[in-house]
């Protein structure tokens, strides 16, 4: 007899199919049908573990923000250079798109910017702390003389997140036809440029 596997990897299992349906598909076509097929599962077994869509769309928010926020905060409080530590986030950040062609079209989608407040908010905490975590990042750097004075630790960090931001909106609305690794290399090196 196979183990019954617990409520955690359920639901593991079935946001990982709700992004595997995004990044083919786009978030319209996130159905808890099509998430079920996707899962190898019923759903029926789908509304065992969530109330509905809104209630898929929070937990993916939330393994976005924890991948992402959760993974740079990690990173920061280490014993790397600025410098390391802001280019591990970077490929860490870019790395994950890669993984998770749904993560972009699940964040510019109609569900999260006009779908229910509640998801909007979600995401804008966790890219709140995000900002928080590169900005002081950037702000070690410049307080060790790793980076040159005069740039500002906030805006630094929001053009840190909006390079990652374009370029996976430019990849995503190519069907993904550039490897956004080679692509995220070159931007990365004139960012660590303009830092010095």
């Amino acid at each position: 007899m196979i183990p019954k596997k617990s409520t955690r990897i359920r639901k593991e299992e079935i946001v990982q199919a709700s992004l595997q349906v995004i990044g083919e598909r786009g978030a319209n076509a996130m159905t808890t049908a099509a998430i079920a097929e996707a899962a190898g599962m019923s759903e029926s077994n789908i509304y065992r573990h969530f109330g509905g869509k809104l209630e898929i769309n929070l937990a993916l928010t939330d393994f976005i923000g924890a991948a992402l926020a959760g993974r740079a905060a990690t990173i920061a409080a280490g014993s790397q250079r600025p410098v390391e530590k802001l280019h591990q986030i970077f490929t860490g950040h870019l790395a994950l798109i890669a993984e998770n062609p749904g993560i972009p079209r699940f964040i510019f989608s109609e569900e999260v910017h006009l779908g229910d407040r509640r998801l909007a908010e979600k995401m804008a905490i966790w890219i709140g702390s995000y900002l928080e975590t590169l900005a002081g990042v950037v702000a070690a750097g410049i307080a060790e003389g790793e980076f040159r004075q005069g740039i500002a630790p906030r805006e630094t960090a929001m053009t840190f997140l909006g390079m990652i931001s374009f370029t996976a909106i430019r990849w995503s609305m190519s069907g993904f036809a550039f490897d956004i690794r080679d692509e995220s290399a070159r931007l990365w090196d004139n960012f660590a440029e303009l830092l010095r």
